[in-house]
């Protein structure tokens, strides 16, 4: 059995940490399975084939100097803050025959199981707790390589993620692949008292070397700083990538 590796991100910046795991998903092809976690500073994550203004309130965003991304994957538009753990499943497989999805988010479900909270997921792909949203996932697939990862609200300020993703009832624009709204809600009230998000990323890590024969700390070099400072400034920072309506500009 091949050996896992996992890398725990100890920047808050939301542009290095999609250039990193840009990085991992495109660079490290030998690696045949990456865990990324990885937590940001108040920003705004759109799917690839959305259009800002049909998606969120672009105005308040900018007021606010909250911080917009477009992801490499689909799916739908979600905001980030320090409430908010990210998890990021990088396998290598035949393309022929696909991916066990559902696979993906068992390490979180089995953790926050154990932790007496149950969550399901949805036929879309998302986590929910009784029926509300607790996780939203996505995932693209290059050549045989999966980049899976679900953004879990932890203890995010839902009143922000309300007002960011209001979109005003004049907006005439549509995305190719809208959002689905659904009903929020947060991790920390049922978990154990005094669980912090750190606690929740060591729990996870717990889970995953319980269920891989090997897992091993990835130790990036001088190379993957400079491909992922180069990434962030020519690819994700750029306005042609974050605002292209279709999510389809150069150098994707």
């Amino acid at each position: 059995m091949t050996s896992a590796y996992y890398y725990i991100s100890t920047s808050r910046d939301p542009y290095y940490n999609i250039a990193l795991e840009d990085y991992l998903y495109r660079q490290l092809r030998s690696l045949d399975t990456i865990y990324l976690l990885w937590i940001n500073t108040p920003s705004v994550f759109m799917g690839r084939y959305q259009h800002p203004e049909a998606e969120l309130d672009v105005e308040y965003l900018r007021s606010e100097g909250i911080a917009l991304l477009r992801r490499t994957s689909g799916g739908g538009t979600v905001y980030h803050d320090e409430g908010n753990l990210n998890f990021s499943v990088i396998k290598n497989g035949e393309a022929s025959v696909g991916f066990d999805l559902a696979a993906c988010p068992q390490p979180i479900q089995s953790t926050l199981a154990k932790q007496g909270v149950g969550v399901v997921r949805s036929p879309r792909g998302d986590l929910r707790l009784n029926d509300l949203k607790v996780g939203g996932a996505a995932e693209a697939m290059t050549r045989g390589r999966l980049l899976y990862h679900i953004c879990l609200l932890f203890d995010t300020d839902l009143d922000v993620l309300e007002r960011i993703l209001t979109v005003s009832p004049d907006t005439t624009v549509r995305s190719r692949v809208p959002s689905v709204r659904s009903r929020v809600a947060n991790l920390r009230p049922v978990l154990p008292a005094g669980c912090t998000i750190t606690d929740l990323q060591h729990l996870i890590l717990d889970e995953l070397r319980g269920t891989e024969s090997e897992l091993t700390p990835l130790i990036l070099d001088k190379d993957a700083e400079e491909y992922i400072q180069r990434r962030r400034m020519e690819h994700f920072e750029h306005p042609d990538w974050i605002h292209s309506p279709i999510g389809l500009a150069k150098g994707s």
